[in-house]
């Protein structure tokens, strides 16, 4: 029984996989101009197909918002959350077929300052980020405009949506290590820190032997790399946000660099750096809830 679920499973990754090399090949010969029309279609389609994937994402805005909004205000975001993924898949096959000087004009950077005004102590820098907006797209344009920016990145459990992931990556020159060894992804950070680049934690996701925070007025579990990084080597940490604005183009907002007190206390002040991050990150989700990825996951347990 076990094996023929196993089975089932695995066709379904490969089919996923097939259906998602389609739409990137055909997508690289779109004009660009079609993007936010083809987004709206598939993402209505997804958002009747997907019934699974809709019914937690409307549980999680059920948790995270409770009485704030409606029952149709929420159905509302999970629409557009489809329709956000895919603009956001289509918008990476973009850059990697266009010059810089164009990939430019997509973005506005608020508080750029920050960021040099972190590095400039050459401490390395702890980056503060979510899965929120085109995030992949923002990673790829401060690497493009030369920081020395790296992440660690945790992919699909579709091993082939995985590969194909890391390939894209390297093919835009991102700097990145994968969490399956969480080892080796420890020591690339370290490395990277010690260099004085930037290593950004994503801390949306949930983490089984994470810290204990409140988030939208619930308890959930976090990672601790991000506190854990900046207690340990006394570097910067600035906050590095991005979602898409009216006019279609990537806001990247950078906060900080953050100051902490630390004590003689590690696990209190861990609990403490993390309990802040989480407040600006729902800060940010709370403006944009329809662009966040992490509400297709288990967030709240």
């Amino acid at each position: 029984m076990r094996k023929n679920k196993n089975l089932k499973k695995e066709i379904f990754r490969v089919i996923i996989y097939y259906l998602f090399l389609q739409v990137y090949y055909l997508s690289k010969f779109l004009p660009s101009i079609y993007y936010k029309y083809i987004s709206i279609l598939w993402g209505n389609f997804a958002f009747f197909v997907m019934r699974k994937s809709r019914k937690r994402i409307i549980k999680n805005l059920n948790i995270a918002f409770k009485d704030e909004l409606t029952k149709e205000e929420k159905e509302k975001i999970a629409r557009h959350f489809f329709s956000q993924i895919i603009l956001n898949f289509l918008e990476l096959i973009k850059i990697t077929k266009i010059p810089f000087s164009e990939y430019q004009k997509m973005m506005i950077v608020e508080g750029e300052e920050n960021l040099k005004k972190a590095l400039s102590e050459k401490k390395g820098v702890v980056g503060v980020c979510c899965h929120l907006g085109n995030f992949p797209i923002m990673q790829t344009f401060l690497a493009k405009k030369g920081y020395p920016i790296s992440m660690i990145v945790r992919h699909s459990n579709n091993i082939y949506l995985s590969r194909f992931n890391n390939r894209l990556l390297k093919q835009l020159k991102v700097p990145f290590v994968t969490k399956w060894n969480l080892k080796e992804a420890i020591d690339y950070s370290k490395k990277w820190i010690r260099k004085g680049g930037i290593v950004c934690f994503y801390l949306d996701q949930h983490a089984g032997n994470g810290v204990e925070v409140d988030f939208f007025g619930e308890k959930v579990f976090t990672p601790v790399g991000a506190g854990v990084f900046a207690r340990k080597y006394k570097c910067p940490v600035v906050g590095i946000f991005t979602y898409r604005i009216k006019n279609g183009k990537h806001k990247v907002v950078i906060e900080g660099p953050y100051k902490f007190n630390f004590t003689s206390d590690t696990r209190k002040d861990i609990e403490s750096i993390r309990a802040f991050f989480m407040k600006r990150v729902e800060y940010y989700i709370r403006k944009n809830p329809d662009q966040w990825f992490t509400w297709l996951h288990r967030r709240f347990r």
